[in-house]
């Protein structure tokens, strides 16, 4: 039986064992909650987290093909937690084999490379934006931050194999499930305030989330001002994927989220065989991003 991609990850966060049974009371109040903010462009901008602006100047920046390692440097130094995040990885055993340690930025820039740069702070400020409180990140935003960091990695190897920014991909891949926080919080109001033993399972419950998370995410796209090729790629994830990024965008989600799935023991090994065959994605790059994973799981506990 092939894997469900329209329900991969709300299979994964609830399991499989759904059926065409009409919704529950909690996914019915959250449903009329998701679609109360998505409705109103008011609402839905209230509801949107704002992006770093550390963030938004160094995604100029890397745009600009006339920029430097000195200027990403600058913009660096104004976050302190991304500034000892380049440091630390600067000095890692497996990127600087020289003697002493680095303790400029400058250096690190140049050692690291813009796209080894880019990833660290893209990561680290999109981290900054997942749901804050304790009981929406235990309960959901552990899963789609983990995931969101899964699919950044598959696009990056994508991208290099297609010969396509890595840094724009990576980027997509960690931003393209941003509707999802707006979704899952209002699933914890419902939750808390009237119904906290349901446990959302329809399908057409999960076949709606699942594409109203595509549009808030469109929508936020759109709102953060983010570059026209980004908003291009997430809004051709609902329909003909004509750009390169959109493409790869769509097989790193996809294989991340049936990753999910195996990781819970919810498919087996030869449902995900056949679904890399069919996504055309190689056998040695699935295996890289196998030998990552775990590091990747690490990364959020």
């Amino acid at each position: 039986m092939p894997i469900n991609i329209a329900t991969a990850f709300y299979d994964a966060m609830f399991g499989t064992t759904d059926s065409a049974h009409s919704m529950s009371e909690v996914e019915k109040t959250a449903l009329a909650n998701v679609r109360e903010i998505l409705n109103s462009p008011k609402l839905l901008s209230k509801n949107i987290p704002p992006l770093p602006a550390t963030l938004l100047r160094l995604l100029e920046t890397l745009k600009d093909p006339g920029s430097d390692f000195i200027e990403i440097a600058e913009i660096i130094e104004q976050d302190p937690a991304l500034a000892t995040e380049v440091l630390r990885v600067s000095n890692s055993a497996h990127i600087h084999r020289g003697d002493g340690e680095i303790c400029s930025l400058r250096k690190a820039v140049s050692l690291l490379g813009v796209a080894g740069v880019s990833s660290i702070a893209s990561t680290i400020m999109v981290e900054k934006i997942r749901p804050a409180k304790p009981i929406y990140y235990k309960m959901f935003g552990r899963q789609i931050w983990l995931h969101s960091l899964h699919c950044a990695y598959l696009c990056k190897i994508l991208a290099l194999k297609y010969d396509e920014n890595e840094f724009d991909a990576y980027f997509l891949g960690l931003i393209h499930d941003i509707g999802k926080i707006i979704i899952f919080n209002c699933l914890c109001e419902a939750f808390r305030s009237e119904f906290p033993d349901g446990t959302p399972g329809s399908r057409m419950y999960k076949e709606l989330m699942s594409e109203m998370s595509l549009d808030i995410t469109s929508f936020i796209a759109r709102e953060w001002q983010l570059p026209e090729v980004y908003c291009l790629a997430l809004e051709q994830l609902r329909g003909k994927r004509e750009i390169r990024l959109s493409q790869i965008l769509y097989r790193a989600n996809v294989i991340s989220e049936a990753y999910m799935l195996l990781d819970k023991k919810l498919v087996t090994t030869q449902q995900i065989e056949d679904l890399i065959k069919r996504l055309s994605f190689d056998q040695e790059s699935w295996q890289q991003f196998l030998e990552v994973a775990p590091q990747l799981n690490a990364s959020v506990d």
